[in-house]
């Protein structure tokens, strides 16, 4: 942890940032308020919240996490990681630890008030008032279904489906608490919270964009990994299936670009795999001489492979120089061109060129390569 103030409670790290005492106190400005009443405002919240977090954090540590805390801007975070990936039920428990540490604060001082017979006048008033606003009010707004609001992780958790699909529904739900919130806070004149909650529908739109594209990403990971499987089978029409899939990528194509040019290459698919180099976007020239080599039988392009990997022996390179030769039927040479005088592979370059050596059917040069 860097900056602000660094200190531990019950021995958490605990960082408490300029921004945290700076909202808080803006918080309770209001007009005509008084200094001392100020004080006791921002000493109230910070304990109040400072309070929230060691629910989490002690929720946390019983699973075996060593967690931090860190106090900013509108609240506080709570950061762990257990040893061992949690439970839904584990992961509610601790979400809830937070609100119900603060509301068990306010339920004292409620249980105060009635044993004193009532809130008292002037700044004892204001104390009781503060204090259960924050303890109790604050935490049951923060028990609504909203991302990042606890709520909002105990709803992610009840939600059916694997954690991308909680995670986008969470999201959806999010949105619509939160602009229903924000309006309510509107009309009521509470702008600031309406400001809060707006941030929050801001924050659900980000990850409900990051689900999409993940899931594009998913969907086409899962084509991508087909239409390789068709291309090693030599199944008419494979390749353009591959352009097509490299063009709906760009600019995250090149992996799969790569892969799909190695499969058609090893297989000596080369009907259209020229037409993967000609899509836009960056090519490495390895790839460009592989084709070369798979399209003329290593009449062309082997030469210049060779040359290649031997100024920049990577595991790329490796693997492009194996298919090669594989294509140019020159495998017994593979050995001694990855061992030449003056190239110092990494070990884990020679593995993976034995190893695709092996999966294409030499398994002779893979022992020759042996282990470095």
């Amino acid at each position: 942890m860097s900056g602000g103030l660094r200190l531990r409670v019950f021995g958490f790290p605990t960082r408490i940032q300029w921004s945290f005492l700076v909202v808080i106190t803006l918080l309770g400005w209001t007009p005509g308020v008084t200094a001392p009443r100020l004080a006791m405002w921002v000493v109230l919240a910070a304990v109040s919240i400072m309070g929230h977090e060691l629910g989490h954090a002690f929720a946390a540590r019983r699973l075996g996490a060593e967690p931090t805390i860190d106090l900013y801007g509108f609240g506080g975070i709570t950061r762990w990681q257990p040893p061992a990936e949690p439970s839904r039920l584990q992961m509610i428990g601790v979400s809830l630890a937070g609100p119900g540490a603060g509301m068990a604060l306010g339920l004292l001082v409620a249980a105060g008030v009635i044993v004193a017979g009532g809130t008292g006048s002037g700044d004892a008033r204001f104390f009781v008032l503060a204090a259960l606003w924050i303890n109790l009010g604050w935490g049951l707004v923060n028990l609504l279904p909203v991302l990042p609001l606890d709520g909002g992780h105990v709803m992610t958790e009840l939600i059916p489906g694997d954690r991308p699909t909680r995670t986008r529904r969470a999201a959806i739900v999010s949105i619509v608490t939160g602009g229903i919130a924000a309006l309510a806070l509107v009309v009521v004149g509470f702008v600031f919270g309406a400001l809060i909650f707006g941030w929050t529908v801001a924050e659900n739109f980000s990850t409900l964009r990051a689900t999409s594209r993940e899931r594009r990403r998913q969907h086409d990971l899962e084509e991508g990994a087909a239409i390789l499987d068709r291309i090693a089978r030599r199944k008419p029409g494979s390749l353009d299936e591959a352009v097509a899939l490299v063009e709906r990528m760009r600019p995250d194509e090149l992996p799969f670009r790569i892969a799909a040019i190695e499969t058609a290459a090893a297989a000596g698919e080369v009907g259209e795999i020229r037409a993967l180099l000609d899509v836009p976007g960056p090519t490495p020239p390895g790839l460009w001489a592989l084709v070369l080599v798979a399209e003329t039988g290593g009449i062309e392009g082997l030469e210049e492979m060779v040359a290649i990997y031997r100024r920049e022996p990577t595991v790329f390179h490796a693997r492009w120089l194996t298919i090669a030769m594989h294509r140019a039927r020159r495998m017994a040479e593979l050995a001694a061109v990855i061992a030449t005088p003056g190239v110092a592979p990494e070990a884990d370059v020679v593995a993976n060129a034995a190893e695709l050596a092996a999966g294409l059917g030499h398994a002779d040069v893979a022992a020759a390569l042996g282990p470095r």
